[in-house]
C-alpha cells in the first residue's frame, strides 16, 4: 500500500483544480484526497481532474460529501437524501479511479434516540455496502470524534453498527479524535482493516490545528504512524488567499520526515526548523 502522505482538499477550499494540484506536488504529497462537496461546490471537471492527477503523479481518495447529511437520522427523508450523497460520491470516487473513498457514520439526531439511531445507521450501512460493490470502491468508515451527538467513536461501537459488515469496511483512524496517542493505536489494533490516518492536531476540544500547534507531539508520533505502513492524510480547512496552512504543514512535515515526502527540499523554500 502507498506509504505516502496525501492531503485533503479542504487545505485549499475554493482553489482553481489547477492551482490545488500543482500546489499538492509542489508541497511534496503523493495524493489528494477530494472532498466530494468541495468538488460539486467548485464546479471541478472529472476529465481535467484525471488530466492533472496523471500530470502530477498523484494519487486520489475520495471523501465523501457529509456536511448537512446524517446515515442515522429519525427523518427519512434526511437519511435517504444522504444515502443518495453517498452513492454519487462513490460514484465520483470511482470516476477518478479513486483508491477507496471515506464515508462518516451518522450521528444521533437526538442523544436520548442512540438505540433508534443505532439500527437505522446499520441499516444505512448496508446500503453503502451495496453501492461500493456495484461500484467496485472501498469504502473506509471514519472513528468520530466524542462529541454529544456522535455515537460511532471507538471500534466497539463502529462493530456494533456495521455487524456481519465490520470486516467488509475499510477504516479511518483519525488522529485528532483520539485523546490519546494510546487510542490512535487501540484503535489501530481492534479494527480490522485500517487503511490510513487522518492528521492535524487539537488544542483540547479544538480539533484540526497545525502539526505543530496542540496536545499531540507529532515529532515522534509521525515517525510512528508512518510505522504502519498506510498512508496519512493532512487535514484541516483554509480559504484564505494563498493557502498558507498548506505551506505551513508542508514544510513541518519535510523538516520531520522528509523520507515520506516527495521532492522534499526540492521546490525553491528554505529548510525549516521545528
Amino acid at each position: 500500500m502507498n506509504q505516502g502522505i496525501f492531503v485533503s482538499s479542504t487545505m485549499m477550499w475554493h482553489a482553481p483544480l489547477d492551482e490545488l494540484m500543482r500546489t499538492a506536488y509542489e508541497c511534496g504529497f503523493s495524493g489528494i484526497e477530494m472532498w466530494a462537496q468541495q468538488f460539486l461546490c467548485c464546479g471541478y471537471e472529472a476529465g481535467r481532474y484525471r488530466r492533472l492527477a496523471e500530470r502530477y503523479d498523484l494519487a486520489t481518495k475520495i471523501h465523501a460529501t457529509s456536511w448537512d447529511l446524517n446515515l442515522s437520522s429519525l427523518n427519512d427523508a434526511v437519511r435517504q437524501a444522504s444515502l443518495d450523497q453517498v452513492a454519487a460520491s462513490i460514484r465520483l470516487g470511482a470516476f477518478l479511479g479513486a483508491s477507496e473513498v471515506t464515508v462518516h457514520p451518522g450521528h444521533m439526531t437526538m442523544p436520548c434516540w442512540k438505540e433508534q439511531s443505532r439500527r437505522l445507521l446499520t441499516d444505512s450501512l448496508e446500503r453503502v455496502a451495496e453501492f461500493a460493490n456495484q461500484e467496485d470502491v472501498p469504502v473506509s468508515l471514519e472513528i468520530m470524534e466524542k462529541t454529544r451527538k456522535e455515537f460511532v467513536t471507538d471500534a466497539a461501537s463502529m462493530q456494533s453498527v456495521t455487524r456481519e459488515l465490520f470486516p467488509f469496511f475499510r477504516y479511518t483512524v483519525d488522529v485528532a479524535h483520539c485523546d490519546s496517542t494510546v487510542e490512535v493505536d487501540e484503535l489501530e489494533a481492534a479494527l480490522p482493516n485500517v487503511s490510513k490516518f487522518h492528521i492535524s492536531n487539537r488544542k483540547g476540544p479544538t480539533y484540526h490545528t497545525a502539526l505543530d500547534d496542540g496536545d499531540f507531539e507529532f515529532v515522534t508520533l509521525l515517525p510512528h504512524l508512518l510505522s504502519y505502513g498506510i498512508p496519512l492524510v493532512l487535514e484541516g480547512y483554509d480559504d484564505s488567499i494563498g493557502f498558507g496552512k498548506i505551506h505551513h504543514n508542508g514544510a513541518y512535515l519535510r523538516a520531520v520526515v522528509p523520507e515520506a515526502m516527495r521532492g522534499a527540499g526540492a521546490i525553491g523554500q528554505e529548510a525549516v526548523s521545528f
